[in-house]
């Protein structure tokens, strides 16, 4: 009789746990839907323009964030016209800036190379913008007295730039479907890494 008893309350106390875990789990923040809009396909990233007098960054900047989309996001690179979406963008400034100096000379430490960007994510297929941003940027630092390179601090700048073009692409996480567009509220985005 006794061991009747403990049989159901073993599997309601299991089931008990279970819910427990997956109703905590949940008011953590975790979630079970997709980073990015599963009604995507395709996206277009014609080569961005470029406002600058620095020769060939529209290139790097556009082969870096096509790379970032196929293999970051379920997304393909497609031809402006069959696509669902069109990434579009141009760089607007690029500072290379000192950030400290060998003491006593005037010869830099430390430098500092940041591209600022404009960009529109548009829905081709309805013309909606699902994700703009203005003065949007990265940076990276070179250290000429470690044998560091001007050129890999470029290069370094313009991918971490392209990833967070590409971390722009998912969707918001306070919508609940998740075929909602991604945010469309502009985000601060001067906070060099």
């Amino acid at each position: 009789m006794i061991r009747l008893l403990s049989l159901p309350l073993r599997r309601l106390g299991a089931a008990f746990l279970l819910l427990l875990g997956g109703g905590l789990s949940t008011s953590c923040g975790y979630t079970t839907t997709p980073l990015y809009n599963r009604s995507i396909h395709t996206i277009a990233v014609p080569i961005f323009a470029n406002k600058t007098f620095r020769r060939e960054w529209e290139f790097r900047l556009t082969e870096a964030i096509d790379k970032n989309i196929e293999f970051r996001t379920p997304y393909k690179i497609s031809r402006e016209r069959p696509a669902d979406t069109v990434l579009s963008g141009e760089i607007v400034d690029i500072q290379e800036n000192v950030l400290t100096r060998r003491f006593g000379t005037i010869l830099p430490r430390e430098n500092q190379v940041t591209v600022v960007v404009n960009f529109t994510w548009r829905d081709a297929r309805t013309g909606r913008v699902l994700v703009e941003r203005r003065g949007f940027n990265r940076s990276s630092t070179e250290i000429p007295q470690t044998q560091e390179r001007v050129d890999d601090a470029e290069q370094l700048a313009i991918e971490r730039l392209a990833a967070a073009i590409v971390d722009q692409l998912q969707t918001d996480w306070n919508t609940p479907s998740s075929t909602a567009g991604p945010a469309t509220a502009p985000a601060a985005a001067t906070a060099p890494f």
